[in-house]
């Protein structure tokens, strides 16, 4: 695929089919190129996922994120038969399962792509997935590692070099982030929340095809990373429920209320503990304050 238009994938990581098919409709509008029953779809609405996403976009190519870890054969046969042309087999799997899924793939009219999520050495196990019968190799950074921080430039540049099979990225991506991943050798870029969970899904699709197209910075208005230096911003933007949450309520403070409504305060604080009527720490948290921090 290297060298021709590189494919922008939607990945409907929702639980509900109608949602999905609504969000589905907004994303291809916008210029995406693959539909994806997402895991949390398939496990939440059935293999029926691919079958209506198939039905909504009959010329478009439905991924099917399966993530077999067993029973390859089986698994991609009723896949592609709901009506995938792609189904996803995780790399940490067995060579049997990977070679069984291609088999059924190749019966059945299908494609195989290798998930390299948890796998420790991505270039030698996508070096073996070609050598399986592997369609696509897929570089995925799991929520839990978006979370860390981490990026799949570098690993992007290691896999090219060990493979000639296309490329899949995803992970958090964004309109901002997809310049690097395609000149590190990215051929599909596999969007999930950023269009999903957009205002304006057909916008948000459309933004991505800009930054696909021309490879270039196209400014994320809803799922930009902040870098440390751009903390207050941040938070000045989120709400307090959206930080608290992301925070999984760690550090919430209870008993806390607005004395008025509809202002936001936000940064470094410096709190102390006092006992009823013991004015001396309040004041002294005063002194101490620096210019932007709040006592």
């Amino acid at each position: 695929m290297t060298g021709s238009k590189r494919v922008l994938q939607v990945a409907l990581d929702v639980y509900n089919l109608h949602r999905a098919l609504e969000i589905g409709r907004e994303a291809v509008a916008g210029g995406a190129d693959w539909v994806e029953a997402g895991t949390p779809l398939i496990k939440s609405e059935g293999l029926n996922a691919v079958r209506e996403l198939k039905k909504a976009f009959p010329d478009k190519p439905v991924v099917a994120d399966m993530k077999i870890m067993d029973t390859g054969g089986m698994e991609t046969e009723m896949a592609i038969k709901a009506g995938a042309s792609i189904v996803t087999v995780l790399g940490a799997s067995d060579d049997g399962t990977i070679r069984e899924a291609v088999e059924a793939a190749r019966k059945y009219g299908g494609k195989v792509m290798v998930d390299l999520i948890a796998v420790p050495d991505k270039p030698r196990r996508a070096k073996e997935a070609e050598a399986l019968g592997a369609h696509y190799v897929a570089l995925h950074v799991g929520i839990d590692e978006q979370m860390q921080g981490k990026s799949p430039v570098q690993t992007v540049k290691d896999v090219r070099a060990a493979t000639t099979l296309p490329i899949a990225v995803a992970g958090g991506l964004t309109s901002e982030t997809l310049a690097p991943l395609i000149d590190a050798g990215a051929d599909v870029l596999i969007v999930g929340g950023a269009i999903t969970k957009a205002q304006d899904a057909t916008a948000a699709a459309r933004a991505m095809r800009t930054a696909i197209d021309h490879v270039k910075v196209v400014e994320s208005a809803g799922m930009k990373k902040f870098s440390a230096d751009e903390i207050r911003k941040a938070f000045d933007i989120a709400s307090t429920p959206n930080i608290s949450d992301a925070m999984h309520r760690e550090g919430c403070m209870t008993g806390i209320l607005p004395v008025q409504q509809g202002v936001k305060a936000c940064g470094p604080a410096l709190t102390v503990h006092a006992m009823d009527g013991d004015w001396s720490k309040p004041v002294e948290a005063i002194d101490e304050c620096e210019p932007g921090r709040t006592p």
